[in-house]
């Protein structure tokens, strides 16, 4: 009889190029735009200086300009990704984490049911990385240039699909214990 298993594992995901372009254009944006209305309120103040319209046009001049830089908070934050691995017993679920807020559940399988679980760096395993045709592929991996990335095939509605992720050492032969056949551990 096996012990219960439960390990949870989160990866960083490595900003890309354009989600850093993107980060700049949103702060780049927010302050022309800022700069730009705070050039318009002054304007307005001095042109209609003493009436209601100008201290309406101030007020909705700086709601506008907060919200300008609330937008540019939240786009910055999408781009906080983090994939959460949990392994209980034999199954594991994968979840994706944008900005330690909103949580989004993106596959889950059974490691008795995978067809191979290895290290795409594994050359005794690499042919079937790269030579077996899969239908659906989930890239959950943080950094590729850390190594240590593994792939899973397994079977979902009659298409092999394919996980590509960055388990620890413990996680990967935690879940050899169900499958010794399929599931290799690389040891780098």
């Amino acid at each position: 009889m096996m012990d219960d298993i439960y390990l949870e594992y989160m990866v960083k995901k490595k900003k890309s190029a354009g989600q850093k372009a993107l980060i700049a254009l949103a702060v780049a944006a927010a302050i022309i735009i800022s700069l730009a209305m705070l050039v318009f309120i002054y304007a307005m103040a001095i042109y209609l200086s003493g009436t209601q319209v100008g201290s309406f046009t101030f007020s909705i001049g700086l709601v506008i300009i907060a919200l300008l830089w609330y937008g540019a908070y939240l786009i910055i934050g999408m781009q906080n990704v983090e994939y959460e691995y949990i392994l209980t017993n034999s199954e594991m679920d994968m979840d994706k984490i944008m900005s330690k807020r909103g949580r989004k559940h993106i596959v889950s399988f059974d490691f008795k049911d995978i067809a191979v679980c290895a290290c795409v760096d594994d050359g005794e395993h690499n042919s079937d990385f790269k030579n077996v045709q899969v239908q659906k592929t989930y890239d959950l991996v943080g950094d590729k240039s850390v190594g240590n990335v593994y792939y899973v095939d397994f079977y979902e509605d009659s298409e092999r699909v394919r996980v590509l992720f960055q388990p620890t050492y413990k996680l990967v032969s935690s879940a050899k214990r169900y499958n010794p056949r399929n599931i290799f551990v690389y040891e780098n």
